[in-house]
């Protein structure tokens, strides 16, 4: 049995409350000396000693009452009728390789059973091979309509997933029937630096880049730095020294006046080249970029602040740690089982027998309000 408002049942610790109220009656008053009681002492002592067994039954029905009471707020499933059907097994598996390496044995386990494994995404293509992983460019974006596709109800759903940011930026995947999570850790992108392949993220051949400095001891400091950041990243920096369009360009370093700074462009400027202004794609540097007046470049930090610069600019930092279990735990969860036939007769059962057991209450304690008057 499952309840859809399980923390309605601490209402079941009301039944304390009759059972206290009970005891508290049977304290002993106090006497009060009158001269008509003499007529009643016999009477009353005899009708009052000790726990009277008539209202026995009238306080475990009014226990009773606070139960069904419960019961009935936290909405009962009742589930045992389906014990018997056997869940079917289902696999989907994100097309990456190293969830499908790490995960190698249970996946050809299920193709031997012959039981469902197909592939996150993908157009929902079968797994036969796992060999050959389609190319998935959504990644984990149709998680939820692979869910909706592969399992329901009566299915155990196997999700072999990377353990990666991705997944917590979905909204909370729901799944059907039960499910376990199977994930792999992707140490390697951690190991990735932000700057690998960064043409390719941006979507250009070249990053194109402005040196045009009056000095020239500054021009070659510059070019140096980028050249090192070529050889090391692969960054294919196109460099010039003359001013074209100022639109043209991704990155320009310049110790001339900027008038219509471009929003898409990157520009390193002397402090107070921009005078007031302030924009978010222009550095300012104190000093030159030379060696006899930067710390920079004379501690030989110039391609790694250079580095930084590219980063911060085009938000290449991505948070790669993977999630813990408690953020796993929240981004998925099951589906609710709705109000069916089970759930909505139980819950009429109990409300007719809340009915029927309230009038039973008052009718019992009517009955013996009268037979005390007339006693």
């Amino acid at each position: 049995m499952e309840f859809l408002n399980p923390y309605m049942l601490w209402g079941l610790l009301a039944v304390a409350l009759p059972v206290i109220i009970h005891f508290w009656y049977q304290k002993k008053g106090k006497q009060i000396a009158w001269a008509a009681t003499q007529w009643l002492i016999d009477k009353t002592s005899l009708q009052h000693r000790g726990i009277r067994l008539d209202e026995i039954p009238l306080l475990l029905i009014r226990c009773l009452l606070v139960v069904l009471l419960a019961m009935l707020l936290s909405r009962p499933v009742l589930s045992w009728f389906g014990k018997d059907i056997k869940k079917e097994e289902a696999h989907l598996v994100q097309a990456d390789h190293k969830v499908v390496s790490n995960f190698r044995f249970e996946i050809e386990s299920a193709l031997k059973r012959q039981e469902k494994v197909v592939w996150i995404g993908a157009g929902l293509k079968p797994l036969t091979d796992i060999a050959s992983i389609p190319e998935e460019k959504s990644g984990l974006a149709s998680l939820q309509r692979s869910v909706n596709s592969t399992a329901n109800d009566n299915t155990h759903l196997n999700l072999y997933l990377n353990n990666s940011q991705e997944i917590s930026h979905l909204p909370k995947i729901l799944i059907p029937g039960t499910y376990k999570l199977n994930v792999v850790r992707d140490s390697s992108r951690k190991l990735e630096n932000p700057l690998s392949g960064l043409a390719r993220k941006l979507g250009k051949t070249n990053i194109n880049v402005l040196i045009d400095y009056r000095n020239p001891d500054e021009s070659r400091t510059v070019q140096a730095g980028l050249k090192a950041l070529r050889v090391v990243f692969k960054i294919p920096f196109h460099i010039d020294l003359k001013s074209g369009s100022p639109n043209q360009y991704d990155w320009i370093f310049t110790d001339k006046p900027i008038t219509k700074p471009n929003a898409q462009t990157l520009y390193v400027v002397p402090e107070g080249n921009m005078g007031e202004k302030v924009f978010e794609n222009v550095i300012q540097v104190s000093d030159s970029l030379r060696l006899a007046t930067s710390d920079i470049v004379q501690n030989g930090q110039l391609p790694e602040w250079l580095g930084e610069m590219l980063i911060e600019h085009y938000d290449l930092e991505e948070n790669t740690n993977p999630l813990s279990g408690r953020q796993l735990d929240a981004a998925f969860g099951r589906v609710k089982p709705g109000k069916g036939p089970l759930s909505d007769g139980l819950h009429q059962w109990l409300l007719l027998l809340l009915v029927l057991t309230l009038i039973l209450e008052r009718w019992i304690s009517l009955n013996q309000s009268i037979a005390r008057k007339y006693a």
